[in-house]
């Protein structure tokens, strides 16, 4: 063969791929319906940039300068007319400019501009290692192009938002349809999302995404939990206390059925990095949602996700309420104040004067006792007994004002005694995490695994960096959980513990002890946790929603809360305590020796008498 045979050849060829790549035109749509569609895309989703794909590396050579140009008109009108920032480029230059560092561009909008093998090929690629459901997506089909053939090795997640557009038989109307998968190697499911014509313009759905995809079509769903009653129960066939029906709710709402595990512990993060306990079991991928009362910490958003919060609560420190029976020398002393005694001092010696100034000027009859006697009565009236009567109407009155005053006086005393005696009064030895640490007397344990360990730990707090390095990694048996916590509080001797403020409420009435609470540590949310790129947070968080909104979630926190509430106290009666009466007995045991004492005294006395008295001469 010639060299200028091999020249003709060599031009046909050229030739004959310049008219394959123009027979196949790189904009597969008229550009008004490119600018209607993503401006309609757009302003639903409210991305904050749109980049344009295109299969070709060099759109100038392989496509030609016109539709060059009616690319970059695409272009002006987004950026100019929409004020939207556009790029336009291929997923090469993509990958090759941008690849990891995607997720820095906030809300994007990505547009296929057409369904040609070479752009197939790569979105195929990328869809391997990009996370699909971080942008929006919008496909533009040609109208013999298959939807699962082109689609086939792509992995759409649950909750990614792609978009096909696509006309329809008789090529007036768009019809754009929303595509996902369940599950990896799934069906590919497809509803419609939006039509579009040029005579009514984009027509976007009123229902949310998790109003139109809320059926998992029977998936199965691993949750693990942890034993943690009520709150979080593990029994032979599931999960019960509040979790469990909050799970139960869930699958109702979601048509999936749940497969459960059971975690040892909560989960926190060891020096080298790794998890344990439920949160392990999320990030290795053995379980799809941990189902239990996790605290949302910034470590753990860091490896996890977590659901819409299910409630909200205080943590603190708790410990054993002091004891209040130590012996009250002042019990009765302190019902009155030290004025009220004076008062009550001063009117018995003033109606003893009384009665003795009325008895010294009578002239009907002589003194017949002395103060000393008359002062004697009057203290006897106020303490309940009755006086001598006297034959004159001014001392009787007297005696009358003495008595009615003298009841009064005791009733108000009764009743204030018996209030002080049956009300139970303690001290707080300390109030503050500072006070704890301060008196040095006290073992302190938070539960084994938890993100009360996880703040101790990684705080920067001075106090708190103290306790944890003094008190907490001296406990080598650290409770399962609060339940177990609460009662060795009530079990130990100076024993404090941390927990939830709702989880104290709520176990006070399966304790032996009354708990009293420290000062408020941090503010606590509560909520689910879901792998890091699980496509079912959305659904889980629109279910969590609806079930709050409509106050069924406060409903089943009060019906939880109220059941395990009922055990608390069986009677409401106080008991006074043998202690309460100490100073009492004693007052007797010591008035009775100081009678007795005081007789020996008198016989001695009267025995002298006898003994040094002068016989009677004969």
């Amino acid at each position: 063969m010639s060299r200028w045979e091999l020249r003709a050849m060599l031009f046909l060829l050229c030739v004959s791929r310049c008219a394959s790549s123009l027979a196949e035109p790189f904009l597969i749509r008229p550009i008004y319906v490119y600018q209607s569609l993503i401006k309609g895309v757009h302003d639903y989703f409210n991305n904050t940039c749109i980049i344009l794909f295109h299969g070709s590396s060099n759109v100038v050579e392989t496509k030609g300068i016109e539709e060059t140009e009616g690319l970059l008109s695409l272009q002006r009108y987004l950026s100019g007319s929409l004020n939207v920032r556009t790029a336009i480029m291929d997923f090469r230059m993509f990958k090759s400019r941008v690849e990891k560092t995607y997720r820095h561009i906030k809300r994007p909008l990505f547009v296929l501009l057409n369904d040609l093998d070479e752009i197939r090929e790569q979105f195929v690629e990328v869809s391997e290692w990009i996370a699909m459901a971080y942008p929006t997506w919008l496909l533009f089909l040609r109208d013999g192009t298959n939807l699962e053939e082109f689609l086939s090795n792509v992995h759409v997640p649950f909750d990614c938002m792609l978009m096909v557009a696509q006309r329809d038989t008789e090529g007036n109307v768009e019809i754009v349809q929303d595509v996902y998968r369940i599950a990896r190697g799934d069906v590919l499911r497809s509803m419609k999302f939006a039509a579009w014509d040029q005579a009514g313009g984009f027509r976007a759905p009123r229902l949310g995404l998790y109003q139109r995809r809320h059926d998992l079509q029977g998936r199965d769903i691993r949750v693990v939990s942890i034993h943690d009653p009520p709150v979080s129960r593990i029994l032979r066939d599931g999960i019960g206390g509040f979790f469990g029906e909050v799970i139960q709710l869930l699958q109702q709402g979601m048509n999936c059925t749940f497969s459960y595990k059971v975690a040892s512990s909560w989960g926190v993060q060891l020096p080298n990095g790794t998890w344990t306990g439920s949160i392990r079991m999320l990030v290795e991928d053995e379980a799809d949602l941990a189902a239990t009362e996790l605290t949302m910490t910034s470590d753990r958003l860091e490896a996890v996700k977590f659901t819409t919060p299910v409630y909200s609560t205080k943590s603190r420190v708790y410990i054993k309420r002091p004891d209040s029976t130590a012996v009250k020398w002042n019990a009765y002393f302190a019902p009155f104040a030290v004025n009220i005694w004076n008062a009550v001092a001063l009117t018995i010696v003033l109606a003893a004067l009384s009665i003795a100034g009325i008895d010294a000027f009578s002239t009907e009859s002589p003194f017949s006792h002395r103060f000393s006697e008359i002062v004697l009565f009057v203290y006897g009236a106020f303490c309940g007994q009755g006086m001598e009567p006297s034959p004159f109407d001014p001392i009787r009155l007297v005696h009358l004002s003495v008595h009615l005053t003298a009841v009064v006086v005791l009733a108000a005393y009764s009743a204030a005694l018996i209030s002080y005696l049956a009300v139970k009064t303690f001290v707080m030895p300390f109030t503050t995490m500072e006070g704890l640490l301060e008196d040095g007397t006290y073992r302190f344990a938070v539960v084994h695994e938890s993100a009360d360990y996880s703040v101790f730990q990684n705080t920067s707090d001075r106090v708190l960096t103290a306790m944890f390095e003094e008190l907490l990694t001296n406990e080598v048996d650290l409770p399962a959980n609060y339940l177990d916590g609460l009662r060795r509080v009530c079990r130990e001797n100076k024993y404090a513990f941390m927990t939830l403020d709702n989880m104290a409420s709520v176990l006070q009435g399966k304790l032996e002890c009354a708990l009293e609470p420290l000062d408020v540590l941090t503010q606590a949310t509560i909520a689910m946790a879901v792998p890091a790129d699980s496509p079912y947070r959305g659904i889980i968080d629109a279910n969590i929603l609806l079930l709050r909104d409509s106050g069924i979630l406060q409903r089943l926190m009060q019906a939880e809360w109220s059941s395990s509430a009922h055990h608390r106290s069986k009677t409401g009666w106080t008991s006074v305590e043998l202690e309460d009466a100490m100073p009492l007995l004693l007052f007797l045991l010591s008035a009775f020796l100081l009678t007795c004492l005081v007789l020996l005294f008198e016989r001695f006395v009267s025995r002298h008498r006898g003994a040094t008295r002068p016989t009677a001469s004969n």
